[in-house]
């Protein structure tokens, strides 16, 4: 099997036919991404010192990038939204964080020569979205002295969404799965450790709108017969839990975390 070609073929269809504007997404991704035990669930996995030096690859607005400042000597964060990099630098100048470095490029441009060493890489929720995937994985691995951390969706993950998009009879442009990327690296003589984050936290909503505007369902690409049809499906399978606020058993992350020593 050619792992690499099959992850190549999901990136492109994502790209052409469900592309993301990252620089409007910002601000609500900026709200969600502190829904859930996601950072403190991957803090616990990770081997971080006050003495080292970390490079995390898409950063975005810095839900993960803040944190790790505080434990670490120093951060460099990339990522190729100017509104997401926006945010966290505000967030530095409001929290008085000054070993963050910003730096805005793509992920795939990324290279040793550029960037120098680092003793641990992190590339947190971002693989998913990229195309060269054997030269950035082995361009991450040499740039770590210690240690890599890469998170990506696990089989579980958007069950609630698909269950819509079924409904719907639209087809679902799927990330590549996770056995994709064990597979490339395992080919790259790259032999990593494989955990499950355990993310039970559902997600909730104050209202139905609320539910439609997070930012997972990516409004633009739905037609408005489909938004209505996306209106009902939440109101039909939404339902309130004891604080009042709007939630299904569904309606969560799985995330799975893969790691290696150098």
């Amino acid at each position: 099997m050619d792992w690499v070609k099959l992850w190549q073929k999901i990136i492109v269809e994502r790209r052409i036919k469900k592309p993301k504007n990252w620089d409007n997404e910002a601000d609500k991704f900026s709200k969600i991404s502190r829904g859930d035990e996601y950072r403190e669930n991957l803090f616990s996995k990770m081997k971080i010192s006050k003495e080292d030096t970390i490079l995390d690859l898409g950063c975005g607005e810095g839900s993960i990038t803040i944190p790790l400042a505080k434990k670490a000597k120093n951060v460099t964060a990339i990522d190729s939204s100017k509104r997401m990099l926006e945010i966290l630098e505000s967030k530095c100048k409001n929290q008085s964080i000054t070993n963050v470095k910003i730096i805005k490029e793509d992920l795939e441009d990324v290279t040793l020569d550029e960037l120098g060493n680092y003793d641990i890489v992190l590339l947190s929720r971002s693989v998913s979205g990229i195309y060269k995937i054997n030269e950035t994985l082995s361009t991450i691995n040499n740039i770590a002295n210690k240690y890599v951390y890469i998170t990506i969706f696990g089989p579980n993950n958007m069950k609630f969404e698909k269950d819509f998009y079924n409904l719907i009879g639209n087809e679902d442009f799927s990330f590549p799965p996770y056995d994709y990327l064990f597979n490339i690296l395992i080919n790259m003589e790259i032999y990593p450790n494989i955990e499950n984050l355990e993310i039970k936290t559902i997600s909730s909503y104050k209202s139905i709108e609320d539910a439609m505007n997070n930012g997972k369902w990516n409004l633009d690409n739905l037609t408005k017969e489909e938004k209505n049809q996306l209106q009902d499906y939440l109101k039909k399978n939404l339902s309130k839990n004891k604080n009042g606020k709007l939630e299904h058993p569904d309606d969560k992350r799985d995330w799975i975390l893969f790691w290696w020593k150098k």
